[in-house]
């Protein structure tokens, strides 16, 4: 007998912030410095409130990944943070968050999907991007906490 489970993919707001913050520090194991600047709550919050989104994957009602993502202007959304926990990727729930995002980004008058990342620290959001049709549009060299210094990409995708 197979053991099916159940997946649901939703855009949340604040009150599953703390389940998100959660996942994201499991899912990054952040430095203080880190911490502090990309798992904030109160940043969270405020990209939230301010014309953001927060997407949400559930297995079996649990919050397992999540997308925080805000406008920069009226057409364009930055997808600031996400991940999935280790145990629950391969089933389709980052991609399908992303599909959800996508949606409700449309229905909002957004035209195009930022997001920066670094190919030598997150490998596999990197080949999400490439593989999901995102252009590259700049690199910058970085100095990072855990991997010294590093390149990031700048990718943006257009919404149609």
């Amino acid at each position: 007998m197979e053991n099916k489970v159940r997946v649901e993919i939703e855009i949340g707001g604040v009150e599953n912030l703390d389940d998100a913050l959660r996942v994201s520090k499991i899912v990054f194991e952040p430095t203080p410095a880190e911490e502090e600047k990309y798992h904030n709550k109160e940043d969270w919050q405020k990209k939230i409130n301010e014309d953001g989104l927060l997407v949400i994957g559930r297995v079996d009602g649990k919050i397992v990944g999540f997308i925080v993502a805000y406008k920069t202007s009226d057409e364009v959304m930055h997808v600031w943070n996400a991940g999935v926990l280790s145990e629950y990727r391969k089933l389709g729930i980052f991609s399908n968050m992303f599909e959800e995002l996508s949606v409700k980004c449309k229905q909002e008058g957004v035209k195009k999907l930022t997001l920066h990342t670094i190919e030598k620290k997150f490998p596999e959001m990197y080949k999400f991007v490439i593989n999901r049709g995102f252009v590259e549009f700049e690199k910058e060299w970085i100095e990072d906490d855990k991997v010294g210094k590093v390149e990031k990409s700048k990718f943006e995708l257009s919404l149609k």
